[in-house]
């Protein structure tokens, strides 16, 4: 006979889960020091063609991973939509895209009240085609997997330039540099303001770490997944020999000249497999893209409405100014009046209905005792007549037998007496 086994030793026991991912975040914090991470929504508004559609997927590649990657926009959605959809998800900005016949536009909105700032696209370049001209492009996955690091370099002392500086810094998470790890450096945005031309330059690039004073031919083995040809060597040290794969080895060839002294720093902490804390590494940047050159043409102070704070074509005289400013003032107050006035319609009308709705509940409370009562009348109708024993409304006498006819009788009995 079998015993029972011990149910202890047949349990199962659970699975301890251990953090084994790095935290992406570790070392961001908001701009403002709030604790809260900047977070977008990169859209595109009106009709555009395939190209402009690219480049917004781009630039949703650019502020990753604290964007809606699959963020679905259609044609009967607006701009307040989103607005009320931007409080509960903690989205902070709007980089908002579109196009007309003449030029392509960017608008990078604050939520809920603005500013917004809206740049003209002179000229831009997707991320394919960036990639398409490189001979060896770079974009890993894991890149993404943290915000790029911002540089902003030659902004003016101008309000609408410390503007842009602003808006461009809030866009992505801050740094601390006391808790950052290096590995989430992974990417770089760079946007150069050049003085001459009023033009800004955009660029992508991710951001790459590789060890100095070793052997180039030990250093490609070890970045790239790819076996080399070594059947026409006697011995593995012939690989690691200068000059003695040029010809079979071709495809490890560095074209790349020597290591520059500016470029070499000593990591403070691991940064991959390759670079390790406390060796000397080169730090190199290859462009991601998307690239744009844009020119600030407008600064508004509202959420894509209010005052223009600044315009790059239009000057306005001071009476001008008031003179918007008065009409301004003017339409926010009937803007206030019709909307009391509404509020009033509103309520009147609400007013009316429940007092509508009252009068129908007291006349169908009407109508339910009627016909209560006059059901109670024919209930003790029935009643009466059932204790009657069926006798009717003629006294009691009740109905004549139908066997007896009175003109029959009458003849019976006169025949009797003649008879």
């Amino acid at each position: 006979r079998l015993e029972d086994p011990d149910p202890t030793a047949m349990a199962k026991t659970r699975r301890k889960k251990r953090r084994t991912h790095l935290d992406q975040n570790a070392g961001r914090e908001a701009p403002g020091g709030k604790g809260d991470i900047p977070r977008s929504f990169v859209m595109k508004r009106g009709k555009m063609s395939e190209l402009v559609k690219e480049l917004t997927e781009d630039v949703r590649h650019v502020m990753e991973p604290h964007t809606a990657k699959n963020l679905k926009e259609s044609k009967t959605n607006k701009l307040k939509d989103f607005v009320q959809v931007a409080g509960p998800l903690g989205v902070s900005h709007f980089i908002i895209l579109s196009a007309t016949e003449n030029s392509k536009y960017v608008k990078i909105a604050k939520t809920p009240r603005g500013p917004t700032l809206t740049f003209k696209v002179n000229k831009y370049t997707l991320a394919r085609e960036v990639a398409a001209a490189q001979r060896n492009p770079r974009a890993p996955p894991n890149a993404f997997l943290s915000p790029p690091l911002v540089v902003l370099n030659n902004f003016g002392d101008a309000p609408h330039q410390k503007l842009a500086t602003i808006t461009f810094q809030n866009l992505f998470p801050a740094i601390n540099v006391r808790k950052v790890k290096l590995s989430t450096c992974q990417r770089a945005v760079l946007v150069d303001y050049d003085k001459e031309s009023n033009k800004f330059q955009f660029r992508h690039y991710s951001i790459n770490a590789l060890p100095t004073g070793t052997n180039r031919h030990l250093k490609k083995l070890l970045t790239k997944n790819k076996v080399p040809d070594l059947g026409r060597l006697t011995d593995i040290g012939e690989f690691f020999e200068v000059g003695a794969n040029s010809g079979a080895m071709s495809e490890f060839s560095d074209s790349e000249g020597e290591d520059a002294v500016n470029a070499r720093v000593e990591l403070a902490q691991d940064y991959n497999r390759l670079s390790r804390a406390n060796t000397t590494s080169r730090v190199k940047l290859q462009e991601i893209g998307p690239r744009m050159e844009m020119e600030l043409v407008k600064v508004e102070e509202g959420m894509c409405e209010g005052r223009v704070l600044y315009h790059a074509y239009v000057d306005k005289t001071e009476d001008e100014v008031k003179e918007l400013e008065t009409r301004a003032v003017d339409k926010e107050a009937l803007r206030k009046r019709r909307r009391e006035e509404q509020e009033r319609n509103v309520a009147k009308k609400a007013k009316e209905k429940a007092e509508k709705e009252k009068i129908e509940e007291e006349m169908a409370a009407l109508g339910e005792r009627k016909r209560k009562r006059d059901k109670k009348k024919e209930k003790e109708k029935d009643a009466k007549i059932a204790r009657k024993g069926g006798k009717g409304l003629d006294g009691g006498k009740g109905k004549k037998s139908p066997s007896a006819r009175p003109g029959k009788s009458k003849r019976i009995k006169g025949r009797t007496r003649s008879r």
